[in-house]
């Protein structure tokens, strides 16, 4: 405050200029007005003026004021203090006041706790006193830096401190403590009665560092504050439970004090962060449990894309089913395994497009490996997004359906047997809503049995149900959209809670429902548990306030300022409520201003959770807790309280449950079989298709140390398994089994399944194994149809290798009298040529004419059937030199023919020289063979495709009919008489013989009259 008369003319100079009697009546109008006590000291510190409110506060009358020195009512200490300040100031020609916050010393002997501010009157050398204002402190709560001792009375901060469980240590300037309060001392196992006037340092020493998980270290921290008592400290400790203490994570926080009783002292908070650290902890837990399932599944491929598509991880399901390995595929974009009519169609960037308005999609077509090849893919699609619902990217979970669409029409046949073993209530209505199904369960619930209700329209039977347009709206729109819809409501006709899921087709509506009040009633108490364990536990309270309710004046700290974005200076001095208000995040403050108007109306208790933006803008969580006193008549007086920033809470909290939904999802999505158990070894929980594949209830055991009950041999070896080579029970001793174990076991409904099981330890912090998750996967058919494939397969090569000998028996054997007989023939010609007429002459050449024909018919035979073991080890071949021996071996009937042959570029495949140059003569001499009446045109080109090539033979001669291109690939078999065409009908099927002993395939595209194309795939060269 300052006392100088301006002598501007201005409107805002408070006594402008003014006559004498003027100013004296403004002056005594304005004391009269003050409520704070108002007085003047002459320059001998003798009072000369007092107002009403000075000699109310110190209970001297007027007279017995006047004339006295101050000293009758400041301590001596403090009058030397005040007398000094003011000096000082007007040494540097100052006005401005000096505030202290001191004791009136009353004329009862009680003391008086004030904020005195007090202006020199008159210039440097001129003593003409001092002018004071008095302002009482003992109604209010803003002794923060004086912390009244235990015996204060109520609405002072430690009551406050109290209740929100803030541990607290005041510490006089020697550092011996000053005040204690309940909650540091039972932080510490302290009686707080017996530590006051102790030093410090020696508490540290002998007790409370001995219940610190690192005691030196927190020695040594604590006490250096005291060596330089003129920083601010923080730092995080944990307290080892004993008997009369728990295990906490506590936020020490401590500062000099600058003013007041214990000026030159030292304030140390005690935060309790327990919960904090809990969250945190979980949720790493959480990560590596999330992590660890996904790393051990190998069926699926589970992968995470960035919002523009990007793949930014790769499991090794995803490596096993898409072929590339994490170096490869990191960092491209996912429309890699689309295909090009896909890619065209803008399928990808769609599917994102609808995963993100939709929060999930599920999408089935080709996708496309590393390879090349293709594969038939279910995906599903998910948007991940941050706490604060920033979008981050996609979950996609991509599975291998191939085989299943092979199944899909058996699998048709057993749906009634599937719905046969629907737990949940189920039925089902046509176009009309008119029931065509119900369930006995459903029958139940409904509370109408099935001949009731089969041929009643829904409306009809419930016409309650109609007038809710959840209900409403969710069957039409299945109906209208044909998607899939749900809704969950409290039915008042059926009297429960109902979750409905409505699932739409051409013909009408299958609906699943269940009773899930249980679980609603669970959910309600879980919520109220949660409030009431918040309020209790929330610790670490960030910044206290006072609000007078009848001024409309909110004060508060520091602390509590910046996390509202507040003026801190302001705030000390009170704001109006409203401008509070204003930093409440603006969804959130409709709801708070409802909590403290029912806190006001019932003079009661106040609790919220809400968030506010500070001063850099930045969202906090907070935890607010306060309470409203009220006069005798029930009108609100003031609103103490406090809150807890709880920001990193609440994060961890919505991260741990983005990663539990993933989980979950995962859980329920995956036919594959999860298994989760604890560290003692007790099942935490298992899915439907675990479930399912034992067929029972053995995931309802308390331990897996129940195994031993369970009947299960290793696949390979038919040995039993013993309890300890259960997979679980590997994992749980810190194995990673990702080499899998084979078992057959013998399912509850005695069946026998062979299944594949796959494990991971979740470690905590420290590396201990905290969980095991083992995943199962029934593989009892594949087993079976390898089992036949092999059986299979051997019997086709023994009789393979029986039908090569007996060829080449057979046309060996046959070589000898075939021999005779044309030897005989060529005497009979040589000897008897003359003698024949000409009848004669025509037989004799009937005969040697067959008889050669039978020779290359056996030498044919005899070929063909020595492909496999007469033929050389493949190798490097390069197919350009082999074609170009061919077309010299060819020469002359190349041009003979006037044929045109064209060669491109042909690649080096894996094979045996001297049979690659028999196909493709072959191949060449039939284009030739069949040209028709125009010259040959004919060309040799090569195409890539994945590890194999594809080389064609085209030509434009006559062509083959579609009904007998099967047939060319047969033995002796001819589509032409040989009058017309040459061969023996074997050429073709030996070539088909060469290219499936090099692994490949042989095909032939054509018409009649279009020419023919012959496809040959061999196996490429690794150049690398």
């Amino acid at each position: 405050m300052s006392t100088r008369a301006d002598s501007d003319e201005g409107g805002g100079v408070f006594w402008r200029r003014s006559d004498g009697d003027a100013a004296l009546e403004r002056y005594r109008t304005l004391v009269g007005t003050i409520d704070d006590g108002l007085y003047q000291l002459d320059g001998d510190g003798t009072f000369v003026a007092v107002n009403d409110a000075i000699v109310g506060l110190t209970g001297y009358a007027r007279d017995e004021l006047l004339g006295a020195h101050v000293s009758l009512i400041l301590a001596d200490g403090d009058a030397s203090a005040i007398e000094t300040t003011v000096a000082d100031r007007r040494a540097g020609a100052s006005d401005d006041p000096a505030t202290f916050e001191l004791g009136l010393q009353a004329a009862g002997g009680e003391t008086v706790p004030c904020e005195l501010r007090v202006a020199p009157l008159g210039s440097v050398g001129d003593r003409r006193g001092t002018i004071g204002v008095v302002r009482d402190r003992t109604g209010q709560k803003r002794r923060l830096d004086s912390f009244e001792p235990s015996d204060a009375p109520p609405n002072t901060v430690a009551d406050v401190l109290d209740e929100v469980d803030i541990g607290a240590f005041v510490l006089d300037d020697e550092f011996d403590i000053a005040w204690a309060d309940e909650t540091v001392a039972r932080y510490f196992g302290l009686d707080r009665d017996a530590i006051v006037s102790r030093d410090k340092r020696t508490l540290v020493e002998e007790t409370t560092k001995h219940v610190v998980a690192e005691p030196d270290r927190f020695a040594e921290t604590v006490t250096a504050t005291y060596d330089d008592n003129g920083s601010v400290e923080r730092f995080e400790c944990r307290i080892t439970p004993g008997e009369d203490r728990e295990e906490r994570w506590l936020e020490h926080y401590s500062k000099p004090i600058e003013s007041g009783r214990y000026a030159g002292g030292r304030i140390e908070l005690y935060y309790d962060i327990t919960d904090r650290k809990r969250s945190e902890s979980a949720l790493r837990e959480s990560r590596e449990e999330f992590r660890s399932l996904v790393d051990s599944i190998e069926e699926y491929a589970i992968f995470r894309l960035d919002p523009e598509g990007r793949v930014i991880s790769w499991n090794a399901g995803a490596e096993r089913i898409k072929g590339y390995d994490p170096e490869a595929i990191l960092g491209e974009h996912f429309s890699v395994f689309y295909t090009q009519e896909a890619r065209a169609a803008g399928v990808p960037e769609r599917n994102l497009e609808r995963a993100t308005e939709r929060g999930s999609v599920e999408d089935e077509g080709w996708r496309v490996r590393a390879d090349g090849s293709q594969f038939w893919a279910n995906v599903t699609i998910s948007p991940i997004r941050d706490a604060d619902g920033t979008h981050r990217g996609y979950l996609k979970v991509t599975r291998d359906m191939t085989e299943r669409r092979k199944r899909e029409r058996r699998l048709e046949s057993e749906l009634e047997g599937v719905f046969g073993r629907i737990s949940d209530a189920f039925y089902a209505v046509d176009e009309e809503f008119r029931f065509t199904h119900v369930n006995d369960r459903a029958e139940d619930l409904l509370q109408h049995s099935e001949d009731e209700l089969l041929g009643e329209r829904l409306w009809d039977v419930f016409p309650s149900a109609a007038e809710l347009d959840e209900v409403w709206n969710a069957f039409h729109t299945a109906r209208e959209t044909q998607e899939a819809t749900s809704y969950e409501l409290y039915y008042d006709t059926l009297g429960f809670w109902v979750e409905a899921n409505l699932y739409p087709s051409e013909t009408g509506i299958s609906v699943y429902f269940r009773d899930v009040t249980e679980r609603k009633e669970r959910e309600r108490y879980l919520e109220d548990a949660k409030e009431q364990l918040e309020a209790a536990t929330e610790a670490g309270a960030v910044g206290t306030w006072e609000w007078d309710v009848t001024e409309d004046a909110l004060v508060a700290g520091a602390s509590f300022a910046r996390t509202f974005g507040l003026d801190p200076e302001r705030a000390r001095e009170g704001l109006p409520l409203e401008r509070v208000l204003s930093s409440v995040h603006e969804n959130d403050r409709d709801r708070v201003a409802a909590r403290i108007e029912d806190a006001l109306e019932s003079c009661g208790e106040y609790e919220a959770e809400y968030r506010v933006r500070d001063a850099d803008g930045e969202i906090r969580w907070v935890f607010a807790r306060g309470h409203v006193e009220c006069d005798e008549a029930g009108d609100a007086e003031t609103f103490p309280g406090a809150l807890t920033d709880i920001t990193e809470r609440k994060r961890a909290e919505l991260e741990a449950e983005n990663q539990r939904r993933q989980l979950e999802t995962l859980f329920r999505v995956l036919p594959v079989g999860a298994v989760v158990a604890d560290a003692d070894g007790s099942l935490v929980r298992a899915n439907a298709a675990a479930r399912e594949i034992w067929g029972g209830d053995v995931f309802d055991a308390e331990s897996v140390d129940e195994y031993e009950k369970y009947d299960a041999v290793w696949a390979d070896s038919g040995d039993p398994v013993e309890p300890e080579e259960w997979t679980m029970s590997q994992v749980l001793r810190g194995e990673e089994v990702t080499e899998p174990n084979v078992y057959e076991i013998r399912t509850f409904d005695g069946q026998r399944r062979i299944i594949m099981e796959h494990g991971m330890p979740v470690r905590d912090s420290r590396g201990d194994v905290r969980r095991a998750v083992v995943t199962l996967t029934d593989v009892t058919e594949r087993r079976e149809y390898r089992r036949k494939l092999e059986e299979t397969i051997e019997q086709l090569e023994t009789s393979n290798e029986r039908l090569e000998h007996f060829a080449y028996a057979a046309s060996h054997d046959l070589q000898e009298p075939l021999r005779m007989v044309s030897s005989y023939l060529r005497l009979l010609e040589d000897r008897y040529g003359d003698a024949f007429d000409a009848d004669g002459e025509e037989f004799l050449a009937f005969a040697l004419d067959g008889a050669d024909r039978m020779r290359n018919m056996i030498d044919g035979l005899l070929e063909y059937s020595r492909v496999e073991t007469q033929g050389s080890p493949l190798e490097p071949t390069d197919l350009e030199d082999i074609v170009e021996d061919v077309r010299a071996d060819l020469q002359f009937r190349i041009e003979e023919s006037g044929a045109d042959v064209t060669v491109d570029r042909l690649p080096r495949v894996e094979g045996d020289a001297d049979q690659l140059r028999q196909v493709f003569q072959n191949l060449l001499e039939n284009a030739i063979e069949y040209s028709g009446d125009e010259p040959p045109t004919i060309r040799v080109d090569a195409e890539r495709r994945g590890d194999r090539w594809s080389v064609a033979v085209h030509d434009e001669g006559i062509g083959i009919d579609p009904d007998d291109q099967d047939r060319v690939f047969e033995v002796f078999q001819r589509l032409h008489g040989r009058g017309e065409h040459e061969g023996m009908g074997i050429g073709l099927a030996l070539c088909q013989r060469i290219v499936e002993r090099h692994g490949g395939e042989i095909a032939v595209d054509s018409e009649p009259g279009e020419g023919a194309t012959f496809s040959v795939t061999l196996p490429a060269v690794d150049e690398t």
